[in-house]
């Protein structure tokens, strides 16, 4: 544990190696997490901005090493560098707004929702690292860094019912499992299907995993040759075709 909630923030923390994940407690004290970062990546800028207490915990999910700018440094790059000062508020309002479609995605969604979105967090962290790209980073396949144990346990759901989600995500393509540990396959599918999730204005929260899965094989569509966005998914096509029918019916 880095800072509990309720802890005074003294520092603004860069991560050099490891995961952290920010998170609010719940029921008995479970973790529900909200963001997850990795190496690379900068935290604590909220509480001080506000000067307050912190409002969530955060937690190490791996050994982390991190260095950090004491809050006196940190205060007068606010006050003396208007570019410092301008990336701080683009950062806390980018990080707020996921923060808060997280928490109501996490604490509303039925258990496949909160697994798949617990996935999608670590593809996240791991594509937004600016870390050196791995060969397997680069290709869109890694392992994560923690145990299925540890994962089911921040998701919430027991560690048999977490397999079974695995089983049909892997059967899919979208991970493959091995003894203890899973790799993501196609991390920037991982990463449109959890944006697409968050910006959803109509939340199932009793979305199956079938849905789910559906939902992945639509953000995967979106992946052109090369990785550019792919303007003419199955969707769109179908879409046009439906319009083309009611305009023209005999065309149908």
């Amino acid at each position: 544990m880095i800072w509990r909630k309720g802890r005074s923030v003294q520092s603004w923390n860069y991560i050099v190696a490891g995961y952290v994940a920010t998170s609010i407690p719940i029921d008995e004290g479970r973790p529900l997490p909200l963001q997850i970062f990795g190496p690379q990546a900068w935290f604590g800028e909220q509480p001080l901005i506000n000067k307050q207490a912190t409002h969530f915990e955060y937690t190490c999910l791996t050994p982390v090493e991190v260095i950090g700018m004491r809050k006196k440094s940190f205060d007068s790059a606010i006050a003396e560098e208007p570019d410092f000062m301008h990336y701080i508020a683009k950062l806390i309002a980018g990080r707020s707004q996921q923060q808060s479609e997280m928490l109501m995605l996490m604490r509303l969604g039925s258990s496949p929702l909160r697994v798949v979105m617990g996935l999608a967090q670590y593809a996240e962290a791991l594509a937004n690292s600016a870390a050196p790209r791995s060969s397997g980073l680069q290709k869109g396949e890694v392992d994560l860094p923690i145990t299925q144990q540890q994962i089911a346990a921040l998701c919430g759901v027991s560690r048999t019912l977490f397999s079974e989600y695995l089983q049909l995500l892997a059967r899919d393509g979208w991970l493959k499992v091995r003894y203890g540990g899973i790799e993501l396959q196609s991390l920037q599918t991982w990463r449109i299907f959890a944006r697409k999730q968050r910006e959803c204005q109509s939340i199932r929260s009793r979305a199956s995993l079938l849905e789910l899965l559906d939902d992945m094989a639509c953000a995967h569509e979106e992946i052109g040759p090369q990785g550019f966005p792919n303007l003419m998914t199955r969707r769109w096509l179908r879409l046009q075709t439906q319009s083309l029918c009611r305009a023209v019916p005999e065309a149908c």
